[in-house]
């Protein structure tokens, strides 16, 4: 009994853990750039990898030049400018789609990293944007730019894949748990 409650449990936590790979990343996701804006060292993580038209998780590191330690107090805000031509191709245009030059403030510890400043964006259409960063401290304000270039959004089937996965997959152990019980029940 304890066997197959374990065997169950395993794959329980297995199916929560490959459902919710995109939300459980550490640290913002990968970075993307490093640059000097004024007094400060900041770096650009971005998620997903790369970046897709859709819904982007963009986050930022904040360090004072030639202090070591992150820079918490500061107001930072994203503005997204189209550096390319339009795309011929549909734009996306989901929820939380952000239209260019829309200044997105940024929130400490969005991302689950108390030490990145993070807003969720929403990339409208693939090609070359610029994402602007302004970082807002002590009455004066530093900017920085970043080049981006954005693939186009994947399909709603490879989107969309883990949660019409999840209804059979639970079909499916719901079945294998009867046949287990069924099977210790048999004398």
């Amino acid at each position: 009994m304890s066997l197959c409650r374990a065997i169950c449990r395993s794959l329980a936590c297995l199916l929560v853990w490959v459902l919710l790979l995109d939300v459980l990343h550490a640290d913002g996701g990968r970075v993307l750039a490093e640059k000097q804006a004024g007094a400060y060292r900041v770096v650009l993580f971005g998620n997903p990898s790369p970046l897709r038209a859709g819904l982007a998780d963009m986050s930022l590191f904040v360090e004072q030049v030639g202090k070591s330690g992150p820079v918490l107090d500061a107001v930072v805000g994203f503005r997204l400018n189209k550096l390319s031509r339009p795309s011929p191709e549909l734009a996306w245009r989901g929820a939380g789609c952000v239209t260019p030059g829309q200044v997105v403030p940024a929130i400490p510890g969005h991302a689950g990293n108390g030490l990145l400043y993070s807003a969720v964006l929403g990339i409208p259409e693939p090609g070359l944007w610029e994402l602007g960063v302004s970082i807002s401290r002590d009455g004066k304000t530093d900017l920085v730019s970043f080049e981006l270039p954005v693939d186009r959004a994947l399909p709603p089937v490879l989107t969309w894949w883990p949660v019409v996965a999840l209804m059979p997959l639970g079909i499916l152990i719901y079945m294998w748990r009867g046949y287990l019980l069924k099977k210790r029940r048999v004398p």
